[in-house]
């Protein structure tokens, strides 16, 4: 099927923002697209159901008020190394619409992308 991926882009003037940086960006955090709507019921749901902690997935990344400017994008897809171990972190979003067999294989397509470049990277160990 087709596939759409929202964008949504704030510009403010750093100055609108001046010591309110973090408040701005906790009031994005979670996004509905990691969290779902109502925020606060979807959020409660996820905290009482997950097993495990996300981590940096599905928090924010990017350069902060680096010449006066923040770049900030949701982290969907990512990897720990632990040790000899690593750990990836993907998701699916989930609807009433949705097969949970091929959310999970999306969900298994999306590793494997994560796990192909790791497995590159093995390749030119010493």
């Amino acid at each position: 099927g087709s596939l759409a991926h929202i964008c949504t882009r704030f510009r403010l003037p750093v100055t609108a923002l001046r010591g309110k940086t973090g408040h701005f960006v906790k009031a994005l955090h979670p996004t509905p697209a990691v969290c779902g709507l109502p925020k606060e019921k979807a959020w409660q749901l996820i905290s009482e159901t997950e097993k495990h902690q996300r981590h940096f997935y599905t928090g924010f990344l990017g350069p902060w008020q680096m010449e006066n400017r923040s770049h900030l994008f949701v982290n969907l897809r990512c990897a720990r190394f632990l040790n000899e171990k690593l750990a990836l972190y993907v998701g699916g979003g989930l609807t009433a619409a949705s097969k949970p067999e091929e959310e999970w294989q999306e969900t298994e397509d999306k590793s494997s992308t994560i796990l192909s470049v790791v497995e590159n990277l093995r390749n030119f160990a010493p």
